[in-house]
């Protein structure tokens, strides 16, 4: 999706970008319980800065537990783990597959495109207003949720053992993201 188009659907969807920036979640207090109190039948987590750091075949020890437990509350078939990283997404898929059986690792098209959602709706039977998105990115993963209608919840982490490339990387996707829905709420006014 271009930036421009982005930007104007951030624009029209800024009020609940707005709260999600300001009411980040962390991922380390994370529980499925918490996401199926939200309303939510089925969830979808972003892998990069969310499960595990950025370009890793696998989650963290905190991202590996989430998923666990998640399939535990929810149940087989409705958590979907779900990253456009082209580099590294077949080796992800078969982390996932051989690691993580009970999750189902999506493929689709670029966030904030709200086709991971409508995947996930499709495989489980859950509409797509009662599945919960985790992504710490609010102009992609946060983005595709609202335009979907899902649950956004923009999940962070405190910390996570990552390389100073991988860090970097995450700053640089995240950061600007931030700063641009911010800069967004205050010229959209009575939006907020």
């Amino acid at each position: 999706m271009e930036w421009l188009s982005r930007l104007a659907l951030a624009w029209r969807h800024i009020g609940r970008l707005s709260r999600c920036r300001r009411n980040p979640v962390y991922v380390e207090d994370m529980t499925p319980q918490w996401l199926a109190s939200l309303g939510a039948q089925a969830i979808i987590l972003d892998h990069d800065g969310v499960l595990g750091p950025n370009g890793s075949e696998g989650p963290d020890e905190t991202g590996g537990m989430l998923v666990r437990n998640a399939v535990k509350v929810f149940g087989p078939g409705l958590v979907f783990i779900l990253s456009n990283t082209h580099t590294r997404r077949e080796a992800r898929r078969e982390h996932y597959e051989e690691w993580f059986k009970e999750a189902i690792y999506l493929t689709a098209k670029r966030k904030p495109d709200p086709d991971g959602v409508s995947q996930a709706s499709w495989a489980c039977g859950a509409p797509m207003e009662r599945i919960a998105v985790v992504d710490d990115g609010l102009l992609t993963g946060i983005l595709m949720a609202v335009e979907a209608g899902a649950i956004p919840v923009y999940g962070i982490r405190r910390r996570m053992d990552e390389s100073i490339l991988a860090m970097v990387i995450r700053l640089i996707t995240t950061a600007p993201q931030i700063v641009t829905v911010w800069v967004i709420s205050i010229f959209s006014f009575g939006k907020r």
